[in-house]
């Protein structure tokens, strides 16, 4: 595994050869109508359905239900996990992506919060109003995590007294108020005139994009970010630099038991970006490149897929850590494979933060 690792990285800084343009326009075209907005519709149809499942628990609290509600959580992390990498659009309008899911939170603001919240029982900071003003941490998936995850979660929601009346109308708040930004986001992207449409006449005047290939930036915004996330925040930072400084609570939903289910849904997102928007455009001038890009992430992902301990474990286990670490190094490659080999390939800038967008 390690040698291989080796040639994705001499591969990726091999001096690039002379490409043909890239049609932007048409990359563009493919990535958003076979990746973004499928994707999208996937989410608002999971957190519709997570708050049905919400309210139909709260309605009668129960083993079955709880099940059902915990069950459509994850089908909405899940649907999350796999468009969370775009972050231009739609999303970034009223703090959608943070409200979403407040995560990394390096200062727990969402344990802060919720924590007041619940001990406050106070309603009118739930309302879907209150919302859009207040703190972005107790309104997404992290905290529904919190709240549906903690120790002895159903007898709290089965009391029968003030507290568990307010875990339930704090439950339902957040899973309507995530199905109302999913479906505001995917409504966003593909009305008339919508953002779908702002991509498609990108370089006419007075528009957002001045030219297609802003456009094909912002989604390689999205592609590197698949990877830069997993290498540099979802594994480095609950492995620690040692196994005696692993911090396995630094792990995205340990809660939940789900953080390496994340990840390699993530790098599973970025495959399918790459292969729905990218690949033929890099064939078409470089066809060792597309299969050595194509390589490189069925490497990756089967590297995470190879980890079989939840992740908070795995940090503290010596031979897992050594997949993880292994899985580092593989994204990181890809990270440095994307800023040499793919933009020499587009033609496009690198100096920009995926994570933050600049």
């Amino acid at each position: 595994m390690i040698r291989k690792t080796a040639l994705v990285l001499a591969l990726a800084l091999a001096a690039p050869a002379a490409h043909a343009a890239a049609d932007y326009a048409a990359l563009n075209k493919a990535a958003v109508e076979t990746h973004v907005i499928p994707r999208y519709r996937t989410l608002e149809q999971s957190t519709a359905a997570l708050n049905d499942a919400a309210r139909e628990f709260c309605a009668a609290p129960g083993d079955a239900r709880y099940q059902a509600l915990t069950d459509a959580f994850h089908d909405s992390v899940d649907a999350w996990q796999q468009i969370q990498h775009v972050r231009f659009g739609p999303v970034e309008l009223f703090m959608r992506s943070m409200r979403l899911a407040f995560w990394p939170d390096p200062r727990n603001s969402a344990g802060k919060q919720l924590g007041e919240l619940l001990a406050s029982r106070d309603e009118g900071q739930i309302t879907q109003d209150a919302f859009q003003s207040s703190g972005v941490a107790v309104q997404g998936f992290p905290a529904l995590e919190r709240v549906l995850f903690e120790e002895q979660a159903l007898a709290k929601f089965s009391a029968s007294n003030a507290d568990s009346a307010f875990r339930c109308k704090l439950v339902t708040a957040i899973s309507q108020n995530l199905a109302d930004m999913a479906k505001d986001i995917r409504g966003d992207w593909t009305k008339p005139e919508g953002f779908a449409h702002t991509v498609a006449i990108a370089g006419t005047p007075n528009t957002h994009y001045q030219e297609p290939k802003e456009a094909t930036l912002d989604l390689f915004k999205s592609l590197y970010g698949t990877v830069e996330i997993v290498a540099d925040h979802k594994i480095a930072r609950p492995l620690g630099a040692s196994l005696d400084k692993a911090r396995p609570r630094l792990a995205e939903s340990w809660r939940s038991a789900r953080s390496m289910r994340n990840v390699v849904l993530n790098l599973e997102a970025g495959q399918a970006l790459y292969l729905d928007g990218f690949s033929a455009a890099v064939a078409a001038s470089d066809k060792k490149l597309d299969d050595l890009f194509r390589r490189a992430f069925t490497q990756t992902i089967a590297t995470a897929n190879s980890v079989s301990l939840p992740l908070e474990q795995a940090v503290e286990d010596k031979a897992a850590r050594a997949t993880l670490q292994q899985l580092v190094k593989e994204a990181s490659a890809m990270k440095q494979l994307f800023t040499q080999r793919l933009t020499a390939v587009l033609d496009i800038p690198v100096g920009f933060n995926a994570m933050d967008g600049d």
